[in-house]
Protein backbone atom coordinates (compact mmCIF):
# COMPACT_ATOMS: atom_id res chain seq x y z
CA UNK A 1 0.00 0.00 0.00
CA UNK A 2 2.53 2.37 0.75
CA UNK A 3 4.52 1.57 -2.15
CA UNK A 4 1.72 2.37 -4.68
CA UNK A 5 1.20 5.67 -2.70
CA UNK A 6 4.78 6.76 -3.45
CA UNK A 7 4.47 5.66 -6.46
CA UNK A 8 1.39 7.41 -7.08
CA UNK A 9 2.98 10.54 -5.45
CA UNK A 10 5.63 10.27 -8.35
CA UNK A 11 3.71 10.43 -11.02
CA UNK A 12 1.68 13.17 -9.70
CA UNK A 13 5.03 15.07 -9.67
CA UNK A 14 5.43 14.37 -13.10
CA UNK A 15 1.93 14.71 -14.79
CA UNK A 16 2.63 18.63 -13.31
CA UNK A 17 5.97 19.02 -15.33
CA UNK A 18 5.46 19.68 -18.99
CA UNK A 19 7.26 17.59 -21.19
CA UNK A 20 7.46 14.87 -18.27
CA UNK A 21 5.37 12.03 -18.67
CA UNK A 22 3.45 10.82 -16.04
CA UNK A 23 2.88 7.50 -18.48
CA UNK A 24 6.63 7.17 -18.29
CA UNK A 25 6.81 7.14 -14.59
CA UNK A 26 4.65 4.13 -14.56
CA UNK A 27 7.02 2.75 -16.90
CA UNK A 28 9.82 3.13 -14.43
CA UNK A 29 7.89 1.93 -11.62
CA UNK A 30 7.21 -0.95 -13.41
CA UNK A 31 3.01 -0.66 -12.96
CA UNK A 32 1.93 0.66 -16.18
CA UNK A 33 0.54 -2.76 -17.22
CA UNK A 34 -0.91 -3.01 -14.18
CA UNK A 35 -2.69 0.51 -14.07
CA UNK A 36 -3.90 -0.52 -17.73
CA UNK A 37 -5.59 -3.77 -16.98
CA UNK A 38 -6.76 -2.80 -13.46
CA UNK A 39 -8.82 0.55 -15.49
CA UNK A 40 -9.33 -2.05 -18.38
CA UNK A 41 -11.36 -4.61 -16.03
CA UNK A 42 -13.37 -2.50 -14.01
CA UNK A 43 -15.89 -1.98 -16.36
CA UNK A 44 -16.28 -6.20 -16.86
CA UNK A 45 -18.67 -7.81 -15.28
CA UNK A 46 -17.26 -10.98 -14.63
CA UNK A 47 -13.97 -9.94 -13.04
CA UNK A 48 -13.11 -11.25 -9.29
CA UNK A 49 -10.53 -8.93 -8.66
CA UNK A 50 -12.74 -5.93 -9.12
CA UNK A 51 -12.21 -4.78 -5.53
CA UNK A 52 -8.25 -5.42 -5.40
CA UNK A 53 -7.60 -3.47 -8.61
CA UNK A 54 -10.33 -0.55 -6.87
CA UNK A 55 -7.88 -0.42 -4.28
CA UNK A 56 -5.05 -0.29 -5.83
CA UNK A 57 -5.98 2.24 -8.21
CA UNK A 58 -7.34 4.28 -5.22
CA UNK A 59 -4.30 4.28 -3.65
CA UNK A 60 -2.36 5.54 -6.83
CA UNK A 61 -4.68 7.94 -7.22
CA UNK A 62 -3.99 9.10 -3.69
CA UNK A 63 -0.82 9.27 -3.97
CA UNK A 64 -1.06 11.00 -7.56
CA UNK A 65 -3.38 14.22 -5.74
CA UNK A 66 -0.53 14.58 -3.38
CA UNK A 67 1.87 15.13 -5.33
CA UNK A 68 0.11 16.99 -7.85
CA UNK A 69 -0.91 19.01 -5.02
CA UNK A 70 1.85 19.10 -1.98
CA UNK A 71 4.67 19.47 -5.10
CA UNK A 72 3.41 22.23 -7.42
CA UNK A 73 4.94 24.90 -5.51
CA UNK A 74 7.83 23.24 -5.15
CA UNK A 75 8.82 22.20 -8.34
CA UNK A 76 7.16 25.75 -9.14
CA UNK A 77 10.55 27.16 -7.31
CA UNK A 78 12.71 24.85 -8.01
CA UNK A 79 12.16 25.23 -11.96
CA UNK A 80 12.73 28.59 -11.31
CA UNK A 81 15.93 28.80 -9.29
CA UNK A 82 17.29 25.67 -10.68
CA UNK A 83 15.57 24.77 -14.25
CA UNK A 84 18.16 23.21 -15.86
CA UNK A 85 19.44 21.02 -13.38
CA UNK A 86 15.90 20.15 -12.78
CA UNK A 87 15.33 19.18 -15.98
CA UNK A 88 18.21 16.99 -16.32
CA UNK A 89 17.03 15.11 -13.70
CA UNK A 90 13.47 14.19 -15.29
CA UNK A 91 15.90 13.43 -18.47
CA UNK A 92 17.96 11.25 -16.57
CA UNK A 93 15.14 9.47 -15.12
CA UNK A 94 13.36 8.93 -18.33
CA UNK A 95 16.66 7.96 -20.62
CA UNK A 96 17.32 5.35 -17.30
CA UNK A 97 13.74 3.88 -17.89
CA UNK A 98 13.95 2.73 -21.54
CA UNK A 99 16.36 -0.11 -20.85
CA UNK A 100 13.82 -0.93 -17.72
CA UNK A 101 10.55 -0.55 -20.43
CA UNK A 102 12.46 -3.09 -23.27
CA UNK A 103 13.36 -5.34 -20.41
CA UNK A 104 9.94 -5.60 -19.47
CA UNK A 105 7.98 -5.57 -22.88
CA UNK A 106 10.28 -6.60 -25.47
CA UNK A 107 12.57 -9.35 -23.97
CA UNK A 108 10.81 -12.92 -24.76
CA UNK A 109 7.87 -10.75 -26.08
CA UNK A 110 8.36 -9.10 -29.60
CA UNK A 111 10.43 -6.80 -30.98
CA UNK A 112 10.94 -3.22 -31.34
CA UNK A 113 9.58 -2.02 -35.01
CA UNK A 114 10.71 1.15 -37.29
CA UNK A 115 7.85 2.69 -38.51
CA UNK A 116 5.48 2.68 -35.03
CA UNK A 117 8.95 3.82 -33.25
CA UNK A 118 9.11 6.96 -36.18
CA UNK A 119 5.54 7.74 -35.64
CA UNK A 120 5.35 7.79 -31.67
CA UNK A 121 8.60 10.44 -32.21
CA UNK A 122 7.07 12.51 -35.47
CA UNK A 123 3.91 12.89 -32.50
CA UNK A 124 6.12 14.34 -29.79
CA UNK A 125 8.09 16.73 -31.82
CA UNK A 126 5.00 17.50 -33.32
CA UNK A 127 3.62 18.45 -29.66
CA UNK A 128 6.93 20.82 -29.27
CA UNK A 129 6.91 22.06 -32.54
CA UNK A 130 3.48 23.24 -31.66
CA UNK A 131 4.28 24.55 -28.26
CA UNK A 132 3.55 28.14 -27.84
CA UNK A 133 6.63 28.63 -25.38
CA UNK A 134 6.88 30.85 -22.15
CA UNK A 135 4.82 32.20 -20.08
CA UNK A 136 3.79 33.16 -16.24
CA UNK A 137 1.30 31.99 -13.75
CA UNK A 138 2.24 34.41 -11.35
CA UNK A 139 -0.38 36.98 -12.90
CA UNK A 140 -3.34 33.98 -13.36
CA UNK A 141 -6.95 35.62 -13.15
CA UNK A 142 -9.41 32.89 -12.34
CA UNK A 143 -12.04 33.26 -14.33
CA UNK A 144 -15.54 33.19 -13.18
CA UNK A 145 -17.75 30.02 -12.60
CA UNK A 146 -19.97 29.63 -14.87
CA UNK A 147 -21.92 26.31 -17.07
CA UNK A 148 -19.51 26.90 -20.40
CA UNK A 149 -16.63 27.20 -18.27
CA UNK A 150 -17.53 23.76 -16.22
CA UNK A 151 -17.94 22.06 -19.92
CA UNK A 152 -15.15 23.70 -21.22
CA UNK A 153 -13.13 22.22 -18.03
CA UNK A 154 -14.61 18.38 -18.54
CA UNK A 155 -13.45 18.47 -22.01
CA UNK A 156 -9.72 19.98 -21.10
CA UNK A 157 -9.23 17.55 -18.41
CA UNK A 158 -10.64 14.64 -20.60
CA UNK A 159 -7.90 15.60 -23.04
CA UNK A 160 -5.17 15.82 -20.57
CA UNK A 161 -6.49 12.78 -18.71
CA UNK A 162 -6.06 10.88 -21.77
CA UNK A 163 -2.36 12.29 -22.76
CA UNK A 164 -1.21 11.86 -19.03
CA UNK A 165 -1.69 7.93 -19.43
CA UNK A 166 0.69 7.44 -22.07
CA UNK A 167 4.24 6.89 -21.41
CA UNK A 168 6.17 9.89 -23.38
CA UNK A 169 3.33 12.02 -23.97
CA UNK A 170 3.23 15.01 -21.42
CA UNK A 171 -0.39 15.76 -19.96
CA UNK A 172 0.90 19.24 -19.18
CA UNK A 173 2.54 19.88 -22.16
CA UNK A 174 -0.93 19.30 -23.67
CA UNK A 175 -2.57 21.80 -21.26
CA UNK A 176 0.18 24.23 -21.96
CA UNK A 177 -0.53 24.08 -26.04
CA UNK A 178 -4.16 24.17 -25.32
CA UNK A 179 -3.09 27.13 -23.19
CA UNK A 180 -5.10 26.21 -19.93
CA UNK A 181 -1.73 24.51 -17.90
CA UNK A 182 -0.86 27.87 -15.92
CA UNK A 183 -4.29 28.16 -15.05
CA UNK A 184 -4.84 24.48 -13.82
CA UNK A 185 -1.23 24.64 -11.96
CA UNK A 186 -2.76 28.17 -9.99
CA UNK A 187 -5.56 26.26 -9.43
CA UNK A 188 -3.53 23.33 -7.70
CA UNK A 189 -1.15 25.58 -6.26
CA UNK A 190 -3.77 27.25 -4.20
CA UNK A 191 -6.33 24.27 -3.60
CA UNK A 192 -5.64 24.84 0.12
CA UNK A 193 -7.19 27.65 0.38
CA UNK A 194 -10.89 26.11 -0.29
CA UNK A 195 -12.52 28.79 -2.64
CA UNK A 196 -15.14 28.21 -4.68
CA UNK A 197 -13.94 29.74 -7.19
CA UNK A 198 -11.01 27.20 -7.14
CA UNK A 199 -12.63 23.87 -6.73
CA UNK A 200 -15.42 24.21 -8.44
CA UNK A 201 -13.74 24.40 -11.63
CA UNK A 202 -10.59 21.91 -10.39
CA UNK A 203 -13.28 19.42 -9.70
CA UNK A 204 -14.83 19.45 -13.20
CA UNK A 205 -11.75 18.99 -14.48
CA UNK A 206 -10.41 15.85 -12.33
CA UNK A 207 -14.16 14.72 -13.54
CA UNK A 208 -12.58 15.13 -17.60
CA UNK A 209 -9.39 13.78 -16.12
CA UNK A 210 -11.37 10.47 -15.35
CA UNK A 211 -12.91 10.45 -17.82
CA UNK A 212 -9.80 10.74 -20.12
CA UNK A 213 -7.85 7.84 -18.28
CA UNK A 214 -10.83 5.65 -18.44
CA UNK A 215 -10.55 5.96 -22.19
CA UNK A 216 -7.28 6.08 -22.64
CA UNK A 217 -6.68 2.79 -20.88
CA UNK A 218 -9.38 1.03 -22.57
CA UNK A 219 -7.62 2.43 -26.30
CA UNK A 220 -3.93 1.25 -25.14
CA UNK A 221 -5.43 -1.88 -23.56
CA UNK A 222 -7.03 -2.68 -26.35
CA UNK A 223 -4.21 -2.63 -28.88
CA UNK A 224 -1.19 -4.13 -26.23
CA UNK A 225 -3.70 -7.23 -26.89
CA UNK A 226 -4.03 -7.29 -30.28
CA UNK A 227 -1.02 -5.71 -31.81
CA UNK A 228 1.37 -5.85 -28.65
CA UNK A 229 4.68 -4.86 -31.19
CA UNK A 230 3.73 -1.75 -32.71
CA UNK A 231 1.98 -0.27 -29.49
CA UNK A 232 5.42 -1.18 -27.50
CA UNK A 233 7.56 0.01 -30.48
CA UNK A 234 4.92 3.92 -30.75
CA UNK A 235 4.95 4.03 -27.11
CA UNK A 236 9.35 3.42 -27.30
CA UNK A 237 9.08 6.20 -29.88
CA UNK A 238 7.03 8.84 -27.31
CA UNK A 239 9.62 7.73 -25.05
CA UNK A 240 13.17 8.16 -26.78
CA UNK A 241 11.48 11.64 -28.24
CA UNK A 242 10.29 12.91 -24.57
CA UNK A 243 14.04 12.29 -24.01
CA UNK A 244 15.47 14.40 -26.39
CA UNK A 245 13.16 17.21 -26.52
CA UNK A 246 13.76 18.24 -22.61
CA UNK A 247 17.40 18.69 -23.59
CA UNK A 248 17.71 22.58 -22.61
CA UNK A 249 19.51 23.94 -25.77
CA UNK A 250 19.05 27.31 -25.29
CA UNK A 251 20.73 27.55 -21.66
CA UNK A 252 24.33 29.60 -20.67
CA UNK A 253 26.29 26.50 -19.88
CA UNK A 254 29.22 27.04 -18.04
CA UNK A 255 31.53 24.16 -15.75
CA UNK A 256 29.61 25.13 -12.54
CA UNK A 257 26.18 24.27 -15.04
CA UNK A 258 27.92 21.07 -16.93
CA UNK A 259 28.63 19.71 -13.51
CA UNK A 260 25.71 20.30 -11.53
CA UNK A 261 23.39 19.07 -14.89
CA UNK A 262 25.61 16.23 -15.21
CA UNK A 263 25.02 15.24 -11.09
CA UNK A 264 21.20 15.72 -11.68
CA UNK A 265 21.28 13.28 -14.77
CA UNK A 266 22.86 10.35 -12.64
CA UNK A 267 20.51 11.21 -10.01
CA UNK A 268 17.75 10.53 -12.39
CA UNK A 269 19.32 7.21 -13.36
CA UNK A 270 20.75 6.22 -9.78
CA UNK A 271 16.70 6.45 -8.81
CA UNK A 272 15.65 4.76 -11.77
CA UNK A 273 17.75 1.89 -11.14
CA UNK A 274 16.73 1.61 -7.02
CA UNK A 275 13.38 1.65 -7.98
CA UNK A 276 13.84 -1.29 -10.31
CA UNK A 277 15.79 -3.05 -8.34
CA UNK A 278 13.00 -2.67 -5.45
CA UNK A 279 10.05 -3.43 -7.35
CA UNK A 280 12.51 -6.30 -9.03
Amino acid sequence: MIRTIIGGIAVGIANIIPGVSGGTMMVILGVFNRVMDAISNLLKRDNPNRLADLLFLGELLLGAAIGLIGFAKVLGYLLSEFEVQTMYWFIGLIAFSIPVFLKAEVKGKGKVKVLPTLIGMAIIFALVYFNPGEASDVHVVYPDVSVWLCVKLVLIGAIGGASMLLPGVSGSMVLLILGEYYLFRAYLANVLLFQLNILIPLGFMGIGIILGIVISAKVCGYFLKHNHDATISFILGLIIASTLVLIPLDAAYDMNLILTSFISFAFGGVMVMGIEKIAG
